[in-house]
């Protein structure tokens, strides 16, 4: 069994940039490894830890420049600087093996920890995920959520004047229902911990996080997906309005070995709605 210390560190990665780095969870298990999405904090993740805490460790970080994490001592904000910095967190923590568990936009970032790290990652769950792509998506797919990296690159120079709105709009009380009414979130979602995913989008500095934003999302070379080894489950929701079935699907073709499973009423915020049954599918992948 591997024993973690419990609570947040600071763990130093390979360029001096100092992270804040998270373990939680006991139990026999193979550690998880948690990776966030780009803007949020741990919260999306805090409903499904509560499944599983008492039969894993598991362990997070929050990205370079976002949060409890320090501003990054290089110019790296690339994929693969975040997936040294998930195993300088695995390496403080003395964990060699792994499964790792992304959601969202956090999906670049998983693939290149995997596909750089094949003898260290034993699974890869992915949550609401999409890669491969890029802008092509936008012409020939007519994916919305394909310019959405080039919209960042515009906001990014508009930060200053942006992020004082953005923080008043989601401390407003009835920030919750407005995103509900909105359809892009099910009924079924924890509603006090989607306040909490809003806030910490709202607390990082805002030009910062549409930076490494553009940087990961739009990074979308399909290859990248052939040199992944490790078993990968895709789970997806029906209602996904961000990710769409045609973008995982065009996933699981590229991927060596894949599987997808559909969660007929899941929004894009899946770990807010089915954190039970998200916890039960990563538990049974994980050890298959």
């Amino acid at each position: 069994m591997t024993e973690l210390r419990p609570g947040t560190r600071v763990v130093r990665s390979f360029d001096g940039t100092e992270l804040a780095a998270h373990s939680f969870g006991t139990g026999e298990d193979i550690p998880l490894l948690l990776v966030n999405a780009i803007g949020p904090d741990l919260s999306p993740w805090r409903c499904v830890v509560e499944q599983l805490e008492s039969s894993r460790p598991m362990l997070s970080w929050d990205l370079r420049g976002l949060h409890g994490s320090g501003e990054p001592r290089t110019e790296r904000i690339d994929a693969p600087a975040h997936a040294e910095d998930a195993i300088a967190v695995l390496d403080d923590a003395g964990v060699e093996s792994f499964a790792v568990a992304a959601w969202s936009t956090g999906t670049r970032i998983a693939l290149e920890i995997a596909r750089s790290y094949p003898e260290r990652v034993k699974s890869l769950v992915i949550v609401s995920g999409g890669f491969g792509r890029g802008f092509r998506g936008l012409f020939r797919y007519l994916e919305v959520t394909s310019i959405f990296p080039f919209g960042a690159g515009i906001a990014k120079h508009f930060a200053p004047a942006l992020e004082g709105p953005f923080r008043s709009f989601v401390q407003r009380p009835e920030i919750a229902g407005v995103v509900r009414q909105s359809g892009i979130i099910g009924p079924k979602a924890n509603i006090e911990v989607l306040v909490e995913v809003l806030q910490s989008f709202a607390d990082s500095d805002l030009k910062t996080l549409l930076t490494i934003y553009e940087e990961i999302v739009g990074d979308a070379d399909p290859a990248i997906l052939g040199e992944v080894q490790a078993p990968t489950l895709l789970v997806t929701g029906k209602r996904d309005r961000f990710t769409t079935q045609a973008m995982v699907d065009s996933m699981l073709a590229r991927l060596p070995s894949a599987e997808k499973v559909i969660y007929e009423k899941a929004s894009h915020f899946l770990p807010l709605e089915y954190p039970e049954r998200l916890a039960a599918d990563i538990t049974a992948f994980a050890r298959s």
